[in-house]
């Protein structure tokens, strides 16, 4: 058996050179997750022995159902091979709700893939609406020829087949099941390791993912995005361009997906090849991973050319008419740090860390010889960087100098149609508004606030 697990090993490390260009030092960091893998395999022997009481082996279900796979991920695999491969496991809580989605679909028997397995978490959460059958071995065999996945890593399928048999092992605590007695790898063949884009896996009526996050370069016919993308942009793009007519598809993304400036395209692109679409935001992806995400629900159209609308979640402004923009220029700030030469006439300079909340800043001491535009005050600026967990989501200064001021480009700047000071007063107001966060947190959870978003931000008075 252990054979096999190191031909499955090699066979991968081949794949990531040939395929990937990827070094060996990936699946090499990620064989660690075996050491996880043996633990659940000891508490199946464990639960085999007269000594090993039944509450300590529900503690022990506990303890693989929820959430512990994503702790053992942190422990086992150094974070900076985990961001090289887009490797997060979804929060039990954010797999719940995934599966919640499809539940009356599951109810009624049918089969589901998750083409971006990892250790299964999505299948597990999916368990708790599927059909059942008299006893452990047949709710096993039922679940396996139900259940398809995908992922590179031989440790990740591994662990996922061994939490779908002790998950169908708790539905059927009363039988006392020998786990230790388990033949594990006849169960669940249908999760495979390989690329779910080369494997040809037979097409599912419902679909789970957790695509890798992360960037990668935009293939030449990338139609939505050139440059960096997000992969889990791409990701979606090929599921759909292989999906059936009818078939479900409930997705995790990034929030950059749904709330980012230049991915509109790749909105537009979906709403292109889906019949219907649903999004629910799901808030940060978990307590140690600084990403906030939204669940997807798309059901394809099977190749057939759709002109089906992205949702528009934006809470109603019942009363109000006005926006920001109708009366203020929005503009990023010019001058790139480290990057620009310093060249050009001289100007008073404010960056991220001179711009003082809420003040009124009349002279500015820092100076900076720059070629890039500058600004006439007054005017605001306003910090890009923004996360949902702040006190305020757009935190503003008023500048009054009496020169052209340099602004750095993590500002945003809104100079005032009107050019008067009282129009800079009344738009801090209006963005120390607690509605101007709750429409805000609606509209762009990614931590970078957008000159489009401010652009739409209504003007509260």
């Amino acid at each position: 058996m252990r054979q096999n697990r190191q031909k499955e090993r090699l066979k991968v490390e081949q794949m990531l050179q040939r395929d990937n260009g990827q070094d060996i030092k990936l699946a090499r960091a990620v064989a660690k997750f075996s050491d996880y893998c043996d633990e659940i395999e000891s508490i199946f022997k464990e639960s085999s022995t007269k000594s090993s009481g039944e509450s300590r082996l529900q503690s022990a279900i506990i303890y693989i159902q929820n959430g512990e796979t994503a702790s053992a991920l942190r422990r086992l695999i150094p974070l900076d091979v985990r961001k090289q491969a887009g490797m997060f496991f979804t929060s039990t809580e954010i797999a719940e709700k995934v599966a919640k989605r499809l539940s009356p679909l599951l109810k009624t028997g049918v089969d589901i893939f998750d083409p971006a397995c990892g250790a299964g978490n999505l299948l597990v959460a999916c368990c708790q609406y599927l059909p059942c059958g008299k006893s452990f071995y047949d709710t096993a065999r039922i679940w396996s020829e139900l259940m398809k996945g995908c992922d590179l890593f031989p440790e990740f399928i591994r662990a996922a087949r061994l939490r779908l048999v002790i998950t169908a092992a708790n539905r059927h605590a009363k039988e006392n099941i020998n786990l230790g007695k388990i033949n594990t790898e006849s169960l669940f063949l249908g999760l495979k390791i390989g690329n779910a884009f080369s494997l040809g896996v037979a097409p599912s009526k419902c679909v789970v993912i957790n695509p890798p996050f992360g960037y990668m370069t935009a293939p030449e016919d990338c139609r939505w995005g050139n440059g960096k993308i997000q992969i889990a942009g791409w990701f979606m793009e090929r599921l759909l361009q292989m999906a059936s007519e009818g078939q479900h598809l409930v997705a995790v993304l990034p929030d950059v997906l749904k709330s980012g400036t230049r991915y509109k395209r790749w909105r537009d692109m979906i709403c292109s090849l889906v019949s219907k679409i649903s999004i629910e935001p799901a808030g940060r992806f978990d307590a140690d991973t600084d990403i906030d995400v939204f669940i997807i629900h798309l059901i394809a159209s099977g190749g057939k050319k759709c002109s089906t609308k992205w949702p528009d979640i934006l809470p109603t402004n019942k009363g109000l008419t006005t926006k920001v923009s109708d009366y203020f220029e929005i503009h990023v700030g010019s001058v790139v740090p480290h990057r620009d030469p310093i060249e050009g006439e001289s100007y008073p300079y404010i960056h991220a860390r001179t711009a003082v909340p809420w003040q009124t800043l009349e002279r500015i001491s820092e100076r900076r010889r720059s070629i890039r535009k500058v600004f006439s005050p007054p005017f605001v600026v306003v910090h890009r960087t923004s996360s949902p967990s702040d006190k305020h989501r757009c935190v503003g200064s008023i500048v009054n100098e009496s020169q052209e001021v340099a602004v750095e480009n993590h500002l945003i700047v809104l100079l005032p149609k009107d050019g008067s000071l009282e129009s800079c007063r009344r738009l801090l107001d209006s963005l120390m508004c607690p509605a101007t966060d709750k429409w805000l947190n609606r509209r762009i959870r990614c931590r970078h606030l957008t000159v489009s978003a401010l652009h739409d931000l209504p003007f509260y008075e």
